[in-house]
């Protein structure tokens, strides 16, 4: 077996209600804690103690850009986003798991049994790598401030970067499946009504006329 193989099957035992049921519920209350409050490890609390949002919201950051965020912080905000990066150790992985649960969910309704494309499921979970990518540059840059982090702080925008588009792709397939597949099963639904049909007709065709 390959390794494209071994990754769909993986993400086949993720397609399940059950996973998705579990999966959701974790992300949304970490979604909800992250963006919607005012937590030490919030967005907003970050946001509002640095002047800025963190340079995990953007789509890339220099390294120029990721000291003079440091800079801005000042004490309070440098220990609220080191307080992010910790409450950062899971998020990534609760929004993986929800996105490629959906995916898996959607992809074995289109893809016949043991199809390798199922394996696309995965994309998520190559956004959550370089997620943990960034945050281990973002770390770095923080044990090192006031002094240069050197590579680090051009890895965590390289990382942002990379995270995004694995990420934008992820959803743009969900979407795009959330928009097929109704289609596909009601086509499948509606040829299997009209075969159903013709072999009755078939039947009735073959049977003899009574004698009157």
């Amino acid at each position: 077996m390959s390794a494209l193989d071994t990754l769909a099957a993986a993400m086949r035992r993720l397609a399940h209600p059950r996973v998705l049921a579990v999966a959701g519920t974790v992300y949304v209350a970490f979604a909800a804690a992250f963006f919607a409050t005012s937590l030490p490890f919030a967005i907003p609390r970050v946001t509002e103690l640095c002047g800025a949002p963190p340079p995990d919201l953007r789509f890339f950051t220099s390294a120029a850009g990721v000291q003079e965020f440091l800079s801005g912080c000042g004490p309070a905000g440098r220990l609220g986003y080191q307080h992010l990066q910790q409450a950062d150790l899971l998020y990534p992985a609760a929004f993986a798991l929800v996105a490629a649960s959906a995916l898996a969910m959607l992809l074995v309704r289109v893809t016949r049994p043991g199809s390798r494309w199922l394996a696309l499921a995965a994309l998520p979970l190559l956004g959550s790598a370089f997620d943990y990518l960034e945050n281990a540059s973002a770390w770095v840059a923080l044990a090192r401030f006031p002094g240069s982090a050197g590579p680090a702080s051009s890895l965590l925008g390289m990382a942002s970067a990379a995270k995004n588009v694995a990420s934008w792709a992820a959803m743009a397939l969900l979407v795009g499946l959330l928009v097929a597949v109704p289609v596909l099963v009601g086509r499948r639904a509606l040829a299997r009504r009209r075969s159903a049909g013709t072999q009755s007709a078939a039947s009735e065709a073959n049977v003899p006329a009574r004698l009157g």
